[in-house]
């Protein structure tokens, strides 16, 4: 989603729809870093749910980011009301800010042809690169009014020409085609062809490698400044064995004797498969996690394959002994397995919160953001949104909505003619079909965002290099 972007020339309320949009694209590693650490910023300096950029912040983060001004930005406005001053003056704001590159956007609205054309000539006459888009919104022109109702939902107002800005259905993945006829009522033919090249090459320069750029199946511990990590899990393990398994003593038989050489020549087992796979890290975070919430009295346990793994028993992520139950580490670890093992720990739910801060507190925010959960449209959740977007009363949109079991969106016409409580609602009714028709097409898209119950993310000081955060309810660091 293009950034709203308020223009300090004129001021604008955080929830106005009016306010500048430009588009940033990142190039790299670095251009996601910098995109990352933009949201983040923008979540911070606005209030929840509203977060607010402005050109300052912009330039403050534009290392790899390209900005793409196009009709809505502050330029383009200036275009449209053929002020060429203003817009001149805010282009060459923005050129401060970082690189820029113009947008040629035609929609085929009245005027859209002539203000591109504008637009262009603005680009040459500053020696700004100019390229071709479509301002895309959604995929096909059929999801135009999706597009729509889900403007009027954010606005929290009804569809219609006086709340929302008039929009036809050309905002969508147009084919290259199109966009060719797109260019062709822009400019001449060289103008065309310097219009595409320009497109294109912006566009390969910003195709980002998952894994290159992004650290999507990279591994990215928290720092261990005092020592090699398996040096100090082998350390920690022998901690644990003296603990566990005292050496044998006076009075203390053969069978003590065996479990301690059974337990040691497992730990060198495991040992082996960590060092190989290069997870010391992992083990020594997870039992300083481990370790800090019990501190505080919380009460922490261990579940799942990860239970017959020794290394947990000895540094203290768990409270079995896997030899007492003949229980293998392979099910939790081996050479072979791809990603990080799962150590699922259960934490008391009514003390979650409190854990969450203490991790928080140890790791700073530069390495933990707890895990977000998209909550998407079901029935109930689209009827309300489609319902007020068209108008309908709050009290006949109760109503309506609960009238509804909590079944897909998409199943919402499919219950009103298979479900004996449905079939009885009278809701059935030719008045309501298009509402219904309308609900279902916003099956599982999102909808809200949340803290999710279960589960922090820990990193090294790069984690806000790789995602943007946000604020929860409870104030915690959310991963987007």
């Amino acid at each position: 989603e293009p950034a709203r972007v308020l223009n300090p020339s004129a001021p604008a309320r955080l929830h106005s729809e009016d306010a500048a949009r430009v588009t940033l694209l990142a190039e790299g590693s670095r251009g996601w870093a910098s995109l990352c650490r933009l949201v983040s910023a923008a979540h911070q300096a606005g209030q929840r749910g509203a977060p607010l950029i402005t050109p300052e912040l912009v330039a403050g983060h534009a290392a790899g980011l390209i900005i793409l001004l196009g009709p809505g930005s502050d330029v383009g406005r200036a275009v449209a009301a053929r002020r060429p001053g203003l817009a001149a003056a805010a282009l060459a704001r923005w050129r401060d800010c970082g690189e820029v590159v113009i947008e040629i956007v035609d929609h085929r609205t009245r005027g859209s042809g002539h203000r591109a054309a504008r637009m262009l000539r603005l680009a040459s006459e500053a020696g700004v690169p100019a390229v071709l888009s479509n301002a895309v919104r959604y995929l096909d022109p059929a999801d135009a009014t999706v597009a729509q109702v889900l403007d009027a939902a954010r606005q929290l107002a009804p569809l219609g020409e006086r709340h929302l800005a008039r929009r036809n259905a050309r905002a969508h993945l147009a084919s290259a085609a199109d966009m060719a006829q797109v260019a062709a009522r822009s400019c001449d033919d060289a103008g065309q062809a310097e219009l595409l090249r320009a497109t294109a090459a912006l566009a390969t320069r910003c195709a980002l490698e998952p894994g290159r750029d992004l650290g999507i199946g990279g591994r990215f511990m928290p720092e261990i400044t005092d020592g090699e990590p398996i040096t100090l899990l082998r350390a920690r393990c022998a901690e644990g064995m003296h603990r566990r398994y005292p050496a044998a003593g006076r009075g203390r038989g053969a069978g003590r004797r065996a479990a301690r050489r059974r337990a040691a020549e497992r730990l060198d087992h495991e040992l082996a498969i960590i060092a190989k796979t290069g997870l010391a890290a992992y083990f020594l975070t997870v039992a300083d996690v481990t370790a800090l919430i019990r501190s505080r009295g919380i009460h922490c346990s261990i579940r799942g394959s990860g239970a017959g793994c020794l290394v947990n028993y000895l540094t203290g992520i768990s409270g079995i002994d896997p030899l007492d139950y003949d229980l293998i580490m392979e099910r939790f670890l081996s050479e072979s397995r791809k990603g990080l093992p799962d150590i699922d720990l259960d934490v008391e739910s009514a003390r979650r919160i409190e854990a969450y801060r203490a991790i928080v507190d140890a790791y700073s925010e530069q390495r933990i953001a707890c895990v977000s959960m998209m909550e998407t449209y079901r029935a109930r959740s689209a009827i309300r949104d489609v319902a007020a977007a068209l108008g309908l009363p709050p009290y006949e949109i109760d109503v309506i909505a609960k009238a509804f079991p909590h079944i897909r969106a998409r199943s919402i016409q499919g219950a009103l003619s298979e479900l004996p409580e449905m079939r009885g609602s009278g809701l059935a009714i030719p008045q309501l079909a298009g509402m219904f028709r309308l609900a279902e097409r916003l099956d599982g898209l999102p909808r809200h965002v949340a803290m999710h119950p279960c589960g922090v993310v820990l990193s090294d000081t790069s984690l806000l290099d790789r995602t943007p955060v946000e604020r929860s309810f409870e104030g915690l660091p959310l991963s987007q």
